[in-house]
């Protein structure tokens, strides 16, 4: 499917992992959807094997990386590099929206190249108009996506993978950050492991320090590592996980706040109440009653 114009279940394709997988296309190294529907569709939190590209056409995208919040316009583009741990928040016009997103199968293009589902891209940085990059061949190459998905064209298929291999090859030329020194890749690694341990352990109390300890750190170090790698602490990071996981149960279970609280690694329902309010702008319970049932969350 190129072309949303309705909900898609993320639940069914998102494990308890947050890993997000919708099976292998043979057509396609990549799933490419068009997102026009309304009311616009949140992305929950996930991660998957390859990297994604997300790009407004028409309307506001916020999204949540690695701990890190970043937002694109019309005609702006957000990478995200394979593993990252992200979710996806539209903010359409009145009028509607146009949102590409094109998210590569790692497994696929690691049979072509094994270090491709390594790629660290410049992520969480705003492309294109109006930025301090403005990334004119990647925008026109997302234009030109748009145009084949609504193409009804017999070579819309062909059109499309030559667009994706030509993106990919525009990616690793241009967009790839420098992974040749081994400390550097050593690091990046070291952080995959730590978010994979936090996604992990997120719904105990473990705190900040039991994980610095758990990975042979102080808890300075440990933080100044995290936060210079990441972009965010690792109090922010492993905060946003439970709140990701507390909004889940606020509009899908039936849970007291004081259970949600517990459910997800909050030592007390004041604690909950407090990260919830400094995130979202408001408590759990109002959350729950505005949005509950309504589709808008």
């Amino acid at each position: 499917m190129f072309h949303v114009d309705h909900d898609l279940n993320y639940d069914a394709a998102i494990d308890d992992d947050h890993h997000e997988s919708w099976g292998c296309s043979p057509i396609c190294p990549a799933i490419v959807r068009v997102h026009t529907e309304m009311p616009a569709q949140d992305v929950p939190l996930h991660w998957h094997l390859g990297s994604e590209l997300i790009y407004s056409r028409h309307g506001r995208v916020h999204v949540f990386i690695d701990g890190e919040d970043t937002t694109i316009d019309d005609g702006q583009i957000c990478l995200m590099s394979p593993k990252s741990l992200h979710s996806i928040h539209p903010e359409p016009y009145d009028d509607g929206q146009c949102c590409l997103s094109i998210t590569f199968d790692g497994e696929y293009l690691s049979r072509l190249n094994a270090s491709l589902s390594n790629r660290h891209l410049m992520q969480g940085v705003p492309l294109g108009r109006g930025c301090e990059r403005t990334a004119d061949e990647l925008v026109d190459l997302c234009e030109r996506m748009i145009d084949c998905v609504f193409s009804e064209s017999d070579m819309q298929l062909i059109c499309m993978n030559a667009l994706l291999f030509t993106i990919l090859n525009h990616l690793d030329k241009e967009w790839t950050l420098d992974n040749s020194s081994q400390q550097t890749a050593s690091a990046l690694g070291e952080i995959q492991n730590i978010t994979d341990y936090m996604s992990t352990h997120f719904a105990s109390e473990v705190s900040i320090a039991q994980i610095a300890q758990h990975f042979g750190y102080s808890r300075e170090y440990f933080s100044r590592m995290f936060k210079r790698s990441a972009g965010v602490t690792p109090d922010q990071y492993l905060t946003e996980i439970r709140l990701q996981s507390s909004v889940d149960d606020l509009l899908n279970g039936d849970y007291t706040i004081a259970q949600i609280a517990e459910r997800n690694g909050f030592s007390h329902p004041r604690s909950l109440a407090r990260a919830f309010a400094a995130r979202f702008g408001m408590t759990p319970a109002v959350f729950r009653k505005h949005y509950r049932g309504s589709g808008n969350a």
